[in-house]
């Protein structure tokens, strides 16, 4: 092999170890993800719900490296923060506990009151569902093809949507069928508490709101007032 040769193939190299940096990066990012679940199914979820898109950004942020206008390590930073989908609640945001009415005539004709009780929501019709957190949404998100969690329920566009996956009140049973949902089973709610009023929308199963979503993934919205 002459000198040429050897030069000619040094920046091939050189780029291929920069890639394998990169996706090695990436495999220990889902790594750390799904670990912590104890279980394969909810290891995936991790993997859809978390880790791809983080993956994502930080592919973004590789991507622009070359060019300066990655902004280091703080660029990295904000990439795996997310801001548009903060993971946690704001300061302010009090904890959703107690007694709420309905707060309009469709409210009142098809749930009555709720009841909200950690993981448990009740309602005075007698429906009643156990729920797991899933995490924050902002307001901006669509739910679904055209809308957002902020024009659907008259909010800001940071407004922070509380997800909650539908998990089976008895255990060792499934969530089953509800009448909210036609008669269809439930998967998801979307929570949103401003001071003294709740606003609820409930999601047919599989759910997974985004802006590919059909419009007739929502079971109903749903407004309630502090008793």
């Amino acid at each position: 092999m002459t000198v040429a040769d050897v030069r000619s193939t040094a920046p091939r190299q050189t780029g291929l170890k920069s890639l394998a940096g990169a996706l090695a990066f990436v495999c220990l990012v889902l790594f750390l993800l799904a670990i912590e679940q104890k279980q394969a199914v909810a290891a995936w979820q991790a993997i859809r719900d978390d880790a791809a898109p983080a993956a994502g950004r930080v592919l973004d942020w590789a991507g622009r490296l070359p060019s300066g206008e990655a902004e280091g390590l703080s660029g990295l930073e904000a990439a795996l923060a997310d801001d548009d989908n903060p993971l946690a609640a704001a300061d302010a945001a009090a904890v959703l506990a107690g007694e709420y009415g309905p707060a309009d005539d469709a409210t009142r004709a098809v749930l009555g009151g709720a009841t909200f009780a950690g993981a448990l929501v009740r309602f005075d019709t007698g429906a009643s569902f156990r729920t797991t957190p899933l995490r924050i949404a902002a307001g901006r998100e669509h739910f679904a093809f055209g809308q957002t969690f902020a024009d659907r329920l008259d909010a800001p566009a940071d407004a922070q949507i509380e997800l909650r996956r539908l998990v089976p009140v008895t255990r060792g049973a499934p969530v089953g069928p509800s009448p909210l949902c036609g008669g269809q089973t439930p998967g998801l709610m979307a929570v949103l508490h401003r001071r003294d009023r709740v606003d609820l929308m409930l999601f047919r199963a599989p759910a997974r709101p985004g802006p590919d979503a059909p419009v007739a993934s929502v079971c109903g919205v749903w407004s309630f007032r502090a008793r």
